[in-house]
């Protein structure tokens, strides 16, 4: 991810609120984060999480802040979620309180009780984002049901650190936090396992080594197998941990000269990227759907490649390679893998002449920006020639909503995103609606979700499962 003055600089007209804005830094470091741990709850005994695939979706929390209700862009999606939904799912509502009403009508008008309806308010003056998956894990103690929100050590991501205290106060969920990095996208959960993203299991160890940790690591006991423990202790007690990613760190620059014909591009891949993963969050890239008819547990891994191929596009910084090493290593750990088209595109942003790229490498956020202009210059640009940024993004169906219940059938809500500038991708969207079905889903095609892939976030991203039936 690149540095964010920079960044807004080269691309003024990026949206606000993007998934990433103030997420862990590529190289961990946590001089900025500040300690907000809660005393950790005396009354949680065996931790479970709540299943990102089981059962059928019986409540759900959602975040609503004031600046994306008035968003067409976002409503939408919003709105095509709730209607989904099937009556009688039961919601809890975060939102800022001057959009308490506009947020009530959607439930009601999309056939849903005023009883089902949990509304947790927040001051306007509390900024949130939408992005209600991250700032913690939802789990409950199967020693007693009580529900949980679990806090990582710090979130940064504006005010999205205080929804938890919100819905404790307003709900029957107790918030409580834990000595470890982690974002609920970052996290998966199946059957007998849950999938953690290595850059985070790094952070966590990167924060135990930290001068001052806020646990301490006994005497004899590797990091790595310490952090496993506490991730077991806080968040899962009898689920196996299985870390996704690269072992390397993936070598990809925050920015490329390149050039193409008569044209010239500055391009920025690193949006969305990670350290060990290819995406920040691995909801963005595995889906999980259950046991296959065979009993082996059945993951969708995403493929750059396939929508290439699917496209007639060319994606040089999408890391295909990365995807397909993540899919090889779940095949050999006894997994069933699906690849499905997931798509790396760029948004055209403003032009700047090579001189004014240059003037900007030699700020002091600029270093990074040097090699670009030097690939440019030995393509042929002057100082005059004009330069086109190039802002890459991900577009994928693998964030989407699974429900694979022996109650309420097997649904899977999908975000679609073959709509206006990117009709091309209607493909797509049939493509993967054909996959689910071949898989024995219903599939339940949600609105136009490209502002918010645009953020570099989609459907899974904006909610949090609460609670799942059988």
């Amino acid at each position: 991810m690149t540095a964010g003055s920079l960044y807004r600089t080269l691309v003024p007209d990026a949206p606000l609120h993007r998934h990433t804005d103030v997420d862990v830094p590529v190289a961990p470091e946590f001089g900025h984060r500040v300690a907000t741990l809660k005393q950790f709850g005396p009354g949680l005994q065996s931790p479970r999480l709540v299943s990102s695939f089981d059962g059928s979706i019986d409540r759900i929390l959602l975040c609503f802040p004031s600046w994306a209700v008035s968003d067409p862009g976002l409503v939408g999606g919003y709105t095509s979620v709730i209607e989904a939904l099937r009556v009688g799912t039961r919601f809890i509502v975060v939102h800022n309180a001057s959009v308490g009403q506009a947020v009530a009508e959607w439930f009601v008008n999309a056939g849903h009780a005023l009883e089902n309806i949990e509304l947790v308010p927040l001051p306007d003056f509390v900024a949130v984002t939408d992005w209600a998956e991250d700032a913690y894990v939802s789990l409950r103690d199967v020693t007693d049901g009580t529900r949980y929100l679990m806090e990582p050590w710090s979130f940064g991501r504006i005010g999205d650190a205080l929804i938890a205290d919100a819905v404790e106060e307003h709900t029957d969920i107790r918030a409580s936090g834990a000595p470890l990095i982690f974002q609920g996208g970052n996290c998966l959960v199946g059957d007998d396992f849950w999938f953690l993203g290595r850059d985070y299991f790094a952070d966590t160890i990167a924060l135990l080594a930290d001068g001052r940790p806020p646990v301490t690591i006994p005497s004899g006991t590797e990091p790595g197998a310490f952090a496993t423990e506490l991730f077991s202790r806080y968040v899962d007690a009898d689920r196996r941990l299985i870390v996704i990613g690269t072992k390397k760190a993936i070598p990809l620059r925050q920015y490329v000269g390149t050039r193409t014909g008569d044209d010239y591009y500055l391009d920025i891949p690193t949006e969305g990227a990670g350290t060990f993963q290819p995406i920040f969050h691995i909801d963005m890239l595995l889906t999980l759907v259950g046991p296959n008819t065979e009993g082996v547990f059945q993951v969708l891994v995403g493929s750059p490649r396939l929508a290439d191929e699917l496209l007639g596009t060319s994606s040089p910084f999408a890391l295909a390679e990365v995807y397909d090493g993540i899919a090889e290593d779940l095949e050999r750990s006894g997994f069933a893998v699906t690849r499905n088209p997931l798509v790396h595109r760029p948004t055209l942003g403003q032009l700047l002449t090579l001189a004014q790229l240059r003037a900007l490498s030699r700020q002091p956020d600029g270093s990074a920006l040097v090699p670009a202009v030097v690939e440019l210059a030995r393509a042929g640009a002057d100082e005059t020639t004009m330069v086109r940024v190039r802002d890459w993004h991900h577009i994928t169906w693998n964030n989407c909503l699974v429900e694979n219940s022996q109650t309420a059938g097997q649904h899977v809500y999908l975000p679609t995103f073959g709509h206006g500038d990117n009709a091309d991708l209607a493909t797509v969207d049939s493509t993967m609606r054909a996959l689910w079905e071949e898989l024995g889903f219903t599939p339940h095609l949600l609105g136009d979700f490209s502002a918010f892939a645009r953020r570099l976030g989609v459907v899974h991203c904006i909610k949090k499962y609460i609670d799942r039936g059988g």
